[in-house]
């Protein structure tokens, strides 16, 4: 037997745990080797990382028995696939303001593509452009409640989830939405509630009803949205309907309730920030992120969920089809999931998206403020815009009437 501090030994029992531990070798497994290509060919590297290390080389008392050579070798770990390389450019569709510019220059800094941003002036124009198919674009962002029926008609793509790691980054309430289930062709983006914002400078009592919309003493100073669904919501809220009815008494109405209503807008926007920073405008209906955007210039404008209830809903990043770059906007959503691009992005939207990780970065007075943040119990009274399917329809006959005056 070697002596205990000879060096040989120690040496042996050494490289043979950290062989195992580098390899990932159990014992049951570097058995099973010796007998596949024999004692000596598997505890060769062993041996040599001894040797190689300076020691003394082991007694014949301490060496492993002689075996007849094999020429068979231990399969090698194979190498990872590497991530596919990204187009040298991505054609994102979106609102304005409605994305960090910092993110995409960070995003075409580490990948080397050239990210161009077109705006669109409403949702009602950039939902058709993907229906048509072939819209160009390579991103875009739609709301929760068109997402199923454009995965029906097959106009988005399916996600390649293994681009897309930082999906880890999502909040439980998030992993599995219901209107796309593992998320197989959409990524929950940024969310919002829809309510009342009113300048305090022009309206000095408190406003918490949707009445004040409907309101004479703020002629021409009232702003609704520019979004069919939004602006039903509203009226259907107030006569105590539920806003994702399709019951035609309810929805003739609701267009009853917005036509007496409509003297007194001065505006259907799609740019609600620009419109209320125009200074025109004194209480109108509005997302909730808008509003730290819009106080930027007007500190005295505030948001208010109202009384009588109101909607909740989200945006998700999809790739339409046929986008010529679908490897650079899958690595694009990727870039949105990170922690702190994601925080980076609400500090700067002032939404608040679903990423659990990104809340550790996120602007603490943003996560505190309740009209931006509202807490569950709040949220869990709000409706959401459900996908009315071919109802749709009924919606937009309404909405047209109601927008040409008739």
């Amino acid at each position: 037997m070697n002596h205990r501090h000879d060096g040989s030994s120690i040496d042996l029992e050494r490289e043979l745990v950290r062989y195992m531990v580098e390899r990932r070798v159990s014992r049951r497994q570097l058995l099973e080797m010796m007998g596949a290509i024999g004692v000596t060919a598997a505890l060769a590297p062993v041996v040599a990382a001894c040797t190689s290390a300076g020691g003394t080389s082991p007694s014949p008392s301490a060496a492993a028995p002689t075996a007849a050579p094999s020429s068979a070798a231990p399969t090698a770990t194979p190498e990872p696939t590497p991530l596919p390389s990204p187009e040298g450019e991505l054609l994102i569709y979106n609102y304005a303001e409605y994305m960090d510019p910092e993110i995409i220059k960070q995003f075409e800094t580490e990948h080397g593509v050239k990210v161009t941003e077109t705006y669109f002036d409403s949702y009602d124009v950039m939902y058709p452009r993907i229906l048509a198919g072939n819209s160009g674009f390579d991103l875009t962002f739609m709301t929760d409640t068109d997402v199923p029926g454009v995965v029906q008609q097959g106009l988005i793509e399916e996600l390649d989830l293994s681009l897309i790691p930082n999906v880890k980054n999502l909040a439980a309430e998030w992993v599995d939405p219901e209107y796309d289930p593992g998320h197989k062709h959409s990524m929950p983006y940024m969310w919002w509630t829809t309510g009342l914002a009113y300048d305090t400078a022009k309206i000095k009592e408190d406003l918490t009803s949707l009445k004040a919309l409907w309101d004479p003493r703020y002629n021409q100073h009232i702003m609704m949205l520019d979004d069919q669904r939004e602006a039903f919501a509203a009226a259907l809220i107030r006569l105590g309907k539920d806003v994702n009815t399709v019951d035609d008494a309810d929805l003739d109405a609701a267009l009853v309730l917005l036509k007496e209503q409509r003297p007194l807008v001065r505006v259907y926007s799609g740019d609600p920030i620009g419109t209320f920073k125009s200074g025109s405008i004194w209480v109108g209906q509005d997302w909730s992120g808008d509003i730290w955007t819009v106080q930027e210039t007007r500190p005295s404008v505030k948001y208010v969920l109202p009384e009588e209830g109101g909607v909740r809903g989200s945006d998700a990043a999809v790739i339409p089809q046929g986008a010529p770059h679908p490897i650079a906007a899958t690595l694009f959503i990727n870039h949105l999931l990170d922690a702190q691009v994601s925080a980076k992005n609400t500090n700067t939207v002032y939404y608040m998206g679903p990423n659990a990780a990104a809340k550790e970065f996120i602007n603490p007075d943003l996560l505190a403020d309740p009209a931006v943040n509202p807490d569950k119990a709040v949220l869990d009274k709000l409706q959401e815009l459900l996908d009315p399917g071919a109802d749709l329809e009924k919606f937009a006959k309404r909405w047209t009437e109601l927008r040409a005056g008739g």
